[in-house]
């Protein structure tokens, strides 16, 4: 990982996971696949004190290191802070999971929205998914861009198999699934994690939009009584 790369260098170039590689050798410690199959670059946004030298770094680290690496990295766990450096500087042949944390609703939207980039050259390549949100408005159009993106995910990544949605501890909304068009399903997910508003929310996920669904963990807002029937079509559900 990043900071196994840090760890090998001087102590004032190891304060960061974004590093500059001056040295050949270290260059070389860089491109190593044993380093970078898998990147953690959410710790760089704390280094606030240092910011523009840390700036500066990670800025020399994606241009000159993650071109040379970029056929290497199976997994990256990136924050607001690095994205838009990392995951549209190369083409990643062999990334298969992504995990985004601390992201707000309307930035999440615009990497997943249909005519999105990222969406065109990851939607068959992407098969472990996680994403973060964190946000505590109340509008109600941000609860929709929730449930919006949810769908969007599920019918457009035709290879996902794992997807945590999570909408982290101070996060007001959850997702509204109920109402949705019975048209929104994924057959290949098989191991969802997200947090929905109502129990009905629940029953749309077990109702065949997911068919191929074996783990489901879901924290439910508020349970209430329903009067809605179950048409389980997900065999490893049924009694």
């Amino acid at each position: 990982m990043a900071e196994a790369i840090a760890s090998s260098t001087d102590s004032t170039q190891a304060k960061s996971p974004a590093i500059s590689f001056i040295n050949p050798n270290k260059g070389k410690l860089a491109r190593s696949i044993d380093f970078t199959q898998s990147l953690d670059l959410t710790a760089i946004s704390s280094y606030g004190d240092d910011y523009s030298k840390i700036k500066s770094m990670f800025n020399r680290f994606c241009f000159y290191i993650l071109p040379q690496i970029q056929h290497n990295i199976q997994c990256l766990t990136l924050d607001p802070w690095s994205i838009t450096s990392v995951l549209f500087i190369g083409n990643y042949p062999k990334l298969h999971k992504l995990t985004l944390i601390n992201f707000k609703v309307e930035m999440a939207n615009s990497i997943f929205c249909t005519n999105s980039s990222f969406v065109s050259i990851f939607q068959h390549q992407i098969s472990n998914l996680v994403i973060m949100i964190n946000g505590t408005s109340g509008y109600q159009y941000r609860w929709c861009l929730c449930s919006s993106m949810f769908v969007q995910i599920s019918m457009k990544f035709t290879n996902l198999t794992h997807f945590q949605f999570d909408l982290i501890n101070n996060c007001i909304y959850a997702l509204e699934l109920a109402g949705l068009p019975s048209q929104c399903y994924s057959s290949s997910i098989v191991h969802l994690n997200l947090k929905v508003k109502m129990f009905d929310d629940c029953l749309w996920l077990l109702n065949g939009h997911l068919s191929q669904l074996h783990t489901l963990v879901v924290h439910v807002e508020h349970i209430h009584n329903t009067s809605k029937i179950i048409n389980n079509t997900v065999i490893y559900f049924k009694s």
